[in-house]
């Protein structure tokens, strides 16, 4: 008799991840043009109203030349993230931007797959879930290696196939994309293991709907729940509605991932595994505060893993993300700790690199990432000042902009004033913007009319530094009356006379060290005030030293 699944497990066969077919592409670096090429060749029919029969034209082997052409190149994974691509590509562009259509890539679901395995994902017996399964990024992967498992143990393909709808399931609120996902799972068990496509042709492991909308609580039977949910801060009438159903997360505006994360933890049994790909921007994020500390309550985190790129790595967005495992509890934490997790960096080319161990911290405090600590450390506060973000909001407030000075008037600080070398330029910053003067009422209480330090409020992991800092001398501020900072500037003012010099405040803050401690705690490109006064920094210099 035909041995039937259960009876087998993924820690007893030799699981190993399907090779491509040999001088198949199967490198990010090297699918990256040939997927350029095919998706250039649909760009201009953005908005189709036939972007699924021309996806499955495509699964079909059916197109032009130059793009089956390489297709034919691709590994199998990236084959079907090209054509899920295709999709996205010709879907209208608010449509896509409202659904979140950015489909994870192959190498990026190879690596959070091995991190569910080392923590005991069982490619033989566990069902799994992913709630946003946009292409089938992940549930198609999951079916190769399943499958890889089985026939290595001499499964049959009939009880493969009613296995494989037992154990894997998908919910898209797209139902073309349901649809897609679906015929891509059909592709991969006809022309990669030669399953019959009789046996296959009602193969369905995506359902069209969305997985927000179930009760809380309703039973989903799996083990593990894996996946990249849309990134998509709600709209403030939505916000509202859903705000009591999510108040154990919200302590800001609500974010999509945020909520898939958090209804995973009301799905998965204790013990069970969460795998999401989201963004970095929870990690000290003062809006995730709540999030953090209600998720840290309910589950264990295993991992936090940051991806080396922001761009090129989800087609036509920019994002800063991160892998995140998580164990759900057998119950949530009565009292708020401290605790740690594996932390790691994928790089570009797809090799990992373990960084050490990331803190996570209690009550909702930031997770700060692996780094060194400092034996004594202090805030602004200890420096003697508070932040606060400039004001104008430039392209707002045109009709204020003035391009000499004049009554009324005071400098607009740019974010160009903050040169590289950690200068104060204000003439640098006239040379990119006509406008340096800005008009106010003279008691307006954003003028600052004290020495203070100015830090550019965007920047990015890919920067020399992460903080670029300059001090505005206080005879700059007085010569002119006080000055107004633009809104990607941020201010540090002093709040007493015993204050730190500026000039130390802003070495302090272009050190190495600061740049590494914001690295730590902040997984975005916009820097946080209320993130930059918890900062570790180095203790203020004593008044001698200054």
């Amino acid at each position: 008799m035909m041995a039937r699944l259960q009876d087998f497990h993924a820690s007893e066969i030799v699981a190993v991840r399907p090779e491509p077919p040999k001088g198949h592409v199967d490198r990010a670096e090297d699918a990256g043009p040939l997927i350029k090429t095919i998706l250039t060749a649909y760009r201009s029919r953005a908005n189709a109203s036939d972007a699924l029969s021309q996806c499955l034209a495509l699964i079909a082997g059916q197109g032009t030349p130059a793009v089956v052409e390489a297709l034919g190149k691709l590994s199998p994974a990236w084959k079907d993230h090209a054509i899920a691509s295709v999709y996205a590509v010709l879907m209208p562009g608010e449509r896509r931007k409202r659904l979140g259509a950015y489909f994870t890539p192959p190498h990026l679901v190879d690596h959070l797959l091995g991190r569910l395995q080392d923590l005991g994902l069982d490619l033989a017996t566990h069902r799994l879930r992913d709630p946003a399964a946009g292409g089938a990024a992940f549930l198609v992967p999951l079916a190769r290696r399943k499958v890889c498992v089985w026939r290595a143990s001499g499964v049959a393909d009939d009880v493969i196939v009613s296995d494989l709808a037992a154990q894997l399931r998908g919910c898209e609120i797209d139902a073309d994309l349901a649809s897609l996902a679906n015929a891509l799972l059909r592709r991969m068990l006809v022309e990669e293991f030669g399953i019959a496509e009789a046996l296959v042709a009602s193969l369905t492991i995506v359902a069209t709907g969305d997985s927000l909308a179930a009760p809380v609580g309703a039973a989903t039977e799996i083990d593990h729940e894996i996946g990249n949910p849309p990134y998509l801060r709600l709209p403030r009438a939505i916000e509202t509605a859903r705000q009591d159903e999510f108040l154990d997360i919200s302590n800001g505006r609500l974010n999509l991932y945020a909520m898939f994360l958090r209804r995973a933890l009301d799905h998965v049994p204790a013990r069970g595994l969460i795998g999401y790909v989201i963004p970095a921007s929870f990690l000290g994020g003062p809006e995730f505060k709540t999030f953090r500390a209600t998720v840290a309550s309910l589950a264990e985190v295993l991992v936090i893993d940051l991806i080396e790129k922001r761009s090129d790595v989800f087609l036509d967005a920019t994002q800063d993300a991160c892998f995140v495992v998580l164990r759900r509890r057998q119950r949530p934490l009565a009292t708020s700790a401290e605790s740690k997790a594996s932390s790691g960096l994928l790089k570009s080319d797809g090799a990992f690199k373990a960084l050490g161990d990331a803190i996570i911290g209690a009550g909702g405090a930031p997770w700060r990432l692996p780094g060194k600590e400092l034996d004594q450390s202090a805030t602004l506060a200890d420096w003697g000042y508070r932040g606060s973000i400039g004001y104008l909001v430039a392209n707002r407030q045109p009709e204020r902009l003035h391009t000499e000075a004049g009554s009324g008037r005071y400098p607009l600080v740019w974010a160009k004033a903050i040169s590289p070398e950690g200068k104060f330029d204000f003439d640098r910053a006239l040379e990119h913007k006509e406008s340096g003067w800005v008009d106010a009422p003279e008691a307006a209480p954003y003028i600052v009319r004290t020495g203070c330090v100015a830090i550019q409020r965007t920047s990015s992991r890919g920067q020399k530094r992460r903080i670029t800092a300059a001090p505005i001398p206080a005879a700059f501020v007085e010569e002119h009356g006080g000055i107004i900072a633009e809104n990607h500037v941020i201010l540090l003012v002093p709040t007493t006379p015993l204050a730190a010099s500026v000039e130390a405040l802003a070495a302090a803050l272009n050190s190495t060290h600061a740049s590494e401690q914001l690295d730590r705690v902040c997984g975005s490109a916009s820097i946080s005030v209320r993130l930059l006064e918890t900062l570790q920094l180095s203790r203020p210099p004593s008044d001698s030293e200054q």
